[in-house]
């Protein structure tokens, strides 16, 4: 529900009131998509995390399948620019989807931070 829910953000706020132009909006959605991803990771693979693994293993696994999910995240934006890009500003006047590396780096780091900090909190309980 919350994986949707940040989605549901990035289309009404981000794209459709255009968000994007506030500061850090796109920093903080990729925080708390890596904080989702990692509770459903770490629900998915609950009995596997609960059981047998360290709690380093925990954090390599859960970490290393969030940002598994960023990079395609980050792929799927490249395939949208590539083949959207000309549609949606023709059609509704939106530029989509892609920024630079530099933007592609903080959203991927962004994704560990938000695992890391659901990781430390989820041992903290």
């Amino acid at each position: 529900m919350f994986l949707i829910l940040v989605f549901l953000i990035d289309m009404v706020f981000g794209l459709g009131l255009r968000f994007y132009r506030i500061l850090y909006f796109d920093v903080i959605l990729h925080f708390f998509g890596g904080f989702f991803v990692a509770m459903f990771f770490y629900d998915y693979l609950k009995e596997y995390t609960e059981k047998k693994a360290s709690k380093l293993k925990k954090l390599l696994i859960i970490t290393g399948a969030t940002v598994f999910t960023g990079v395609i995240w980050e792929f799927s934006e490249y395939i949208a620019s590539y083949f959207l890009s000309d549609y949606l500003l023709t059609k509704y006047n939106l530029i989509c989807c892609m920024g630079n590396l530099n933007d592609t780096v903080n959203d991927l780091l962004m994704d560990i931070i938000g695992a890391i900090a659901f990781m430390i909190l989820r041992d903290k309980s």
